[in-house]
């Protein structure tokens, strides 16, 4: 019996139907010799509609996807999309490094060398402060210094204040693309697709105000990744 089947049931018993005419429990001939034979064929209405709510109670219903995603959509501004870039290799990277005077040969020695060993290392990264020169080594430890002048966009109206007074916060995406985004549990919770090219820079509002980001990353498959605070 489906649910409409049942759904219907309980509105013809509803409207004052005498009866419910049950095949499974049609009556043996000890049991009908006491009641006439419409008393032994038909179940009353208060023993049908108790029936009919067993049945019921025992079917599992067809869950509804809309209402068992978890978290509120979060609509984000995806502000660069490159999808033919590719981060350069090791070597044009410690090569432009080599080449400027806030590293040069010190990028081969401790902290710098630890730390431009750990942006190498990531391919995603979360923001919730702005300045120029704090988006300096960001920039050339991530190596996406080839593609500078085309991120300048996401800062040329009034997004750099929105982001240090905690109304923006902001995602680069290195090789990976946004699928979703969403507030759940008290966090961010962005899905991302791995891809052998591409560059995105995502802004999105903030639910929060906390110091730090509370931000997790998964891929369509499940599988969660890191990300590292650019934030000095």
């Amino acid at each position: 019996m489906d649910h409409l089947f049942a759904t219907s049931l309980l509105l013809t018993l509803g409207a004052g139907s005498v009866g419910l005419l049950m095949a499974a429990h049609q009556p043996t001939l000890a049991s009908s010799s006491s009641a006439s034979p419409i008393r032994a064929g038909l179940l009353s209405s208060g023993a049908a509609e108790s029936a009919l709510s067993s049945y019921l109670a025992q079917v599992e219903l067809p869950s509804d996807p809309a209402l068992t995603e978890a978290g509120d959509t979060i609509t984000a501004n995806i502000c660069v999309d490159l999808p033919d870039w590719q981060r350069p290799s090791e070597l044009a990277q410690m090569k432009q490094l080599e080449a400027m005077p806030a590293y040069g040969a010190a990028i081969d020695d401790d902290p710098l060398a630890e730390m431009v060993k750990t942006w190498w290392s990531h391919n995603i990264f979360s923001f919730t402060t702005y300045g120029l020169s704090a988006r300096t080594d960001p920039i050339y430890l991530s190596g996406i210094w080839t593609a500078v002048d085309d991120i300048w966009d996401c800062y040329s109206a009034n997004q750099p204040e929105q982001i240090n007074q905690g109304e923006l916060a902001e995602l680069w995406l290195l090789h990976h693309r946004l699928v979703g985004l969403t507030w759940q549990d008290g966090q961010y919770l962005a899905t991302v697709e791995p891809s052998n090219t591409g560059l995105q820079l995502v802004q999105f509002p903030r639910r929060e105000s906390s110091q730090g980001l509370p931000l997790s990353i998964v891929t369509t498959t499940g599988q969660a990744l890191a990300v590292m605070s650019g934030d000095w």
